[in-house]
């Protein structure tokens, strides 16, 4: 049994938390660990949800990816065995600087640099050669206690339920791709994979202006939860060459998915002068028709780590003013004991399963 936040302070003997812990490839152990101190600037969240994310199956699958095994990370100093988790919502335990009260619902910042590089300097922190990232190269929010930034937290507004909370770090993903995107109020926008990140980046489109904003996906599950969230242009990939021969392509193509046949099917549906923005993370190199791509002219650009004030704050308002419907993208909440099983088993065999919360 771990101590009550407020019960540590009047007792000698060890601060511990439950936390789920990455040892290796399909080898994921919930047990005891201390509880982190912090300092002036930092802030212990004692947290309330942590959303797994494709980043965190594809580690309990195929790991280690970025997980440092061997050598310390240059930036945290960290090596495995770390606690996984980097989708975290919670609220304030301590503030030893005083930025933040106790009892405040918080989203804290998870992309970590150096604080001094070139590319930190210029607020580009996920560019940063030393980047870590909670939940990855530093341990993360499976746990009942996380430590992070006190002044890079994002407030959550008292009306916004922690379950839709929770989606605030996916949520910034997209925001952060449509800001790639460029404006496109009036464009057409199409997604390539209607999983969590696509539905909500599709979303994040129509909330920025878009006119039209096309969805592939192959599975007809998941083409109906587009549908209940009212994107009414949800096509399966076999549709696609119909709509491109319909018209000159879209402005902007969002690619989700992270392979091979899902870029394929975005450079084909970018328009001549028009823009994809490649989400995916493929585990394999992928091929380019580069030939086609110069001669019509099309720009692909990366979209990765977001920026706490900018892409999670205007997710957080994005959730709280209800523009972004979770919802439907909710499969299920479940105990931190049992995230093996209930969590990263049923997203490797349940290929419609979305989004699943733990609740540490």
């Amino acid at each position: 049994m771990h101590l009550d936040i407020g019960e540590r302070h009047k007792s000698a003997g060890p601060r511990t938390m439950r936390a789920a812990r990455w040892h290796g490839r399909r080898d994921i152990r919930v047990g005891d660990i201390p509880v982190p101190d912090v300092t002036a600037g930092q802030v212990l969240v004692r947290v309330e949800r942590v959303g797994l994310c494709g980043t965190d199956l594809e580690e309990y699958l195929e790991g280690p990816v970025d997980i440092p095994v061997v050598t310390p990370h240059p930036g945290s100093g960290i090596v495995a065995p770390l606690t996984l988790g980097h989708e975290v919502v919670g609220t304030v335990a301590e503030c030893p600087g005083g930025e933040l009260a106790p009892g405040q619902r918080v989203i804290p910042d998870v992309v970590v640099g150096c604080g001094h590089c070139w590319w930190c300097a210029r607020h580009q922190t996920g560019l940063c050669p030393q980047l870590a990232v909670r939940g990855l190269q530093c341990d993360g929010g499976l746990a009942t206690y996380l430590a992070a930034d006190a002044g890079t937290c994002v407030l959550v507004p008292k009306t916004t339920p922690v379950d839709v909370a929770a989606f605030a770090e996916p949520a910034s993903v997209a925001v952060r791709a449509l800001r790639k995107a460029g404006d496109i109020a009036g464009a057409t926008a199409a997604i390539i994979g209607g999983g969590t990140i696509g539905l909500l980046t599709a979303q994040v489109a129509r909330a920025r202006g878009a006119a039209r904003v096309i969805i592939v996906e192959p599975r007809k599950e998941r083409r109906a939860i587009a549908e209940a969230l009212g994107l009414s242009e949800v096509i399966g990939p076999d549709q696609v060459p119909a709509r491109i021969q319909s018209g000159r392509g879209a402005d902007v193509v969002l690619e989700c998915a992270g392979n091979q046949p899902a870029m394929d099917t975005a450079l084909a549906l970018c328009r001549a002068g028009g823009t994809v923005v490649a989400i995916g993370t493929p585990g394999t190199p992928l091929t380019l028709p580069m030939r086609s791509v110069v001669l019509a002219e099309k720009r692909i650009v990366g979209s990765a780590a977001h920026l706490w004030d900018e892409d999670v704050a205007a997710a957080v308002a994005m959730l709280g003013s209800g523009l972004l419907k979770t919802e439907p993208l909710l499969t299920a909440v479940i105990s931190l004991e049992n995230v093996v099983r209930d969590g990263f088993e049923r997203l490797a065999r349940d290929p419609l399963a979305l989004k699943i919360l733990v609740a540490p």
